[in-house]
């Protein structure tokens, strides 16, 4: 049974870790991973979680029988490239950032550890990534009372050229719905109705009043486990980029840096500190 709503203004998006040399993000085939998942603290009342960009063994771990095992290629450069572009248009402001450095044929972070784990041998690499994930949550909570966003960032292959809101059909984002009603869900200052803007093909469409998510896509264990539907949640984000659009979009981490400050700004998660000329 789902938790009843939280009244307060906090949005959740997917990321987690220490950043370390390139050289310890994977190990040697049959060793396990001298990192398990990558976090960062930021500035912005924002978190990006990357939970299927990972390439590391997990020791002899046999790949996954059921479930999706293969990684959604170039979220985690666009969560990072994001990440650069919010420094920049902020003055040197980050969201915090969680990582899951597993390949995905090991351990789905995004699913139930029961779910997400075929070995025993997986599970610390799923509690890692969700611990880290629990503490940016609490650390945003914590420091932005009136609210944070976390965006969960995924890549999907099904339709190319578009992105895909998950939210559990606005479950997931309880708070800011019931704070500023549909429209900052899907209208045209949401996040995707931002990024509509600036050129992308969004689902669902742009309007005023909520409509059903793509059910393949409308948010998996880790905005559902964190949303602000859940006593301890900020209001929780899942987007899932098509891969044309992760393949040759040279500019959207800069489209997706400048839709999130516009949101944030919009909705009352971003401090009045926060300078961002231009967006």
């Amino acid at each position: 049974m789902l938790d009843p709503p939280m009244h307060r203004r906090h949005l959740l998006i997917s990321l987690s870790t220490t950043l370390l040399p390139a050289t310890m993000h994977a190990a040697e085939p049959g060793r396990a991973p001298l990192v398990q998942t990558l976090s960062t603290p930021g500035e912005l009342p924002l978190l990006l979680t990357v939970p299927h960009d990972g390439e590391a063994f997990i020791g002899l771990t046999p790949a996954r029988t059921h479930g999706t095992v293969l990684r959604d290629l170039g979220t985690r450069p666009l969560a990072e490239q994001t990440a650069q572009a919010l420094a920049r248009l902020t003055g040197g402001q980050r969201p915090a950032l969680v990582v899951a450095l597993a390949h995905r044929k090991y351990v789905d972070v995004n699913r139930s550890e029961a779910e997400g784990t075929e070995s025993d041998d997986a599970v610390p690499a799923w509690r890692s990534y969700h611990a880290e994930v629990a503490a940016q949550v609490a650390e945003l909570r914590k420091r932005f009372p009136n609210g944070a966003l976390m965006v969960d960032v995924h890549g999907q292959a099904q339709v190319p050229d578009t992105l895909f809101r998950g939210t559990r059909n606005g479950q997931t984002a309880r708070a800011l719905v019931k704070r500023l009603g549909p429209v900052a869900l899907q209208g045209p200052h949401s996040l995707t109705g931002e990024l509509a803007a600036r050129g992308y093909t969004v689902a669902p469409a742009v309007q005023d009043t909520l409509s059903a998510e793509d059910p393949r896509f409308s948010g998996g264990h880790t905005v559902a486990t964190y949303g602000s539907h859940q006593p301890e949640g900020i209001d929780a984000i899942q987007l899932e980029f098509g891969s044309a659009l992760r393949q040759r979009q040279a500019r959207l981490p800069d489209d997706l840096a400048a839709a999130l400050l516009a949101f944030m700004r919009y909705a009352g998660y971003l401090p009045a500190s926060v300078q961002a000329p231009g967006v």
